[in-house]
């Protein structure tokens, strides 16, 4: 028998959705035919049976192509679900998030609780992106983004130069005579950027975050200072270590790979190695810990308590230098911590934070409505007003 055409096309849009081609009307067309069943049905899909993220989106496609072919037959509702522990333990309470290649999601599960009013996201909010400001010695403020490429200013013995692909580097001039002096990059909320520090050092600041530097490394060690998050890529230099101060803590290596998120609203600082050694002291009680890939040192911001994590998640954590918000276990405070600093946004949360918590991956090129769209499967509702996003979980 000829395969009706609304099957074949339903059959198209999965494709099309698993390969990251869909339009948006097109994924609003296959939504619908989507949200338009109940729970009634399941197909359930353990992911411990799936070898890698392809091998789940295979299984999955399988899926929905047997119940695209079915549909029309049974007129049965079939829902998916997706579990990562071998004994149906929910990631989250209500949902995943599936990631595509190009970073389109689709959210199953659950039905959506609540619908996201057009009225309430009548002005979108666009994803961040690479903005910074340079801070001179002399006071003098640059801003990175607009800035031309090429050479910006002459600092003591470095010259700041603007690259092609718009990050800063700077350079020195091997004059021994001139004085160090200090600059500051910073990074507004919705910003990011990426500096090489006079000794070659890679740093990659997230959003709401600065840096404090010299323009050259002169003396027995390499100090900078921090705020907010950043991952550093330290060139090795044995005869003169690299210190970041960062809260009241002290952080010191040779040549490591490592990353920093100190911001204020968070409840610890937590140091994240992924290549080499690192030591982390506190300041004022000089406890310290050494750590070794994959460890984390979470110091709580009052300096009484520093513990190390082994075998934490460091994909999860570098999530946000390539591009993607990653939560595994965790709260809705947290995801809106996040997503308020990339989108420039002021987060207020109205009645009851309930304990649960989320697991995903969300691109962070996306405008702030698709993003919210995600999380309002799970019921929660959002009212954005100006730069104000008001929560009701």
């Amino acid at each position: 028998m000829q395969e009706k055409p609304y099957n074949k096309r339903l059959e198209m849009l999965a494709k099309k959705w698993l390969d990251g081609s869909i339009t948006s009307n097109e994924e609003q067309e296959f939504a619908d035919w989507y949200n338009h069943f109940n729970d009634e049905n399941e197909i359930v899909i353990d992911k411990q049976f799936a070898i890698d993220e392809f091998a789940l989106k295979a299984r999955i496609a399988s899926k929905i192509k047997e119940q695209i072919n079915n549909r029309l037959k049974t007129e049965t509702p079939v829902r998916i679900k997706i579990f990562n522990q071998p004994w149906f333990k929910y990631v989250s309470a209500a949902c995943i998030i599936i990631t595509l290649s190009i970073g389109l999601y689709f959210l199953v599960a659950t039905k959506s609780r609540t619908s996201l009013s057009t009225n309430n996201l009548a002005k979108d909010i666009q994803p961040g992106g690479n903005k910074a400001v340079l801070t001179l010695s002399n006071g003098t403020q640059v801003v990175l983004d607009s800035a031309s490429n090429g050479k910006l200013a002459q600092q003591g013995n470095g010259e700041i130069n603007k690259l092609n692909d718009g990050h800063i580097a700077y350079n020195n001039l091997n004059d021994a005579n001139k004085e160090v002096v200090f600059n500051s990059l910073s990074t507004p909320k919705g910003g990011q950027y990426q500096l090489s520090l006079p000794d070659g050092t890679q740093v990659w600041l997230n959003s709401a975050s600065s840096i404090k530097y010299p323009t050259s490394f002169k003396g027995k060690d390499r100090v900078v200072e921090i705020t907010g998050e950043a991952y550093f890529e330290v060139a090795k230099n044995k005869a003169m270590p690299f210190k970041v101060i960062v809260s009241h803590s002290v952080i010191e290596v040779l040549g490591t790979h490592f990353n920093v998120n100190a911001y204020s609203d968070e409840a610890s600082t937590k140091t994240t190695l992924l290549e080499g050694h690192v030591k982390v002291e506190e300041l004022q009680s000089h406890q310290f810990k050494l750590i070794k890939p994959g460890e984390q040192v979470q110091l709580l911001k009052n300096g009484l308590s520093m513990l190390v994590k082994s075998n934490v998640d460091v994909d999860q954590i570098m999530a946000w230098k390539i591009g993607f918000f990653e939560f595994s276990n965790t709260d809705l405070p947290t995801i809106m911590r996040q997503i308020g600093r990339w989108y420039n946004i002021d987060v207020e949360f109205k009645g009851a934070i309930g304990s649960e918590e989320f697991g995903g991956r969300i691109s962070k090129n996306l405008p702030l409505s698709k993003v919210l769209k995600l999380l309002e499967t799970n019921g929660i509702k959002f009212r954005l007003e100006e730069k104000r996003l008001i929560v009701n979980p």
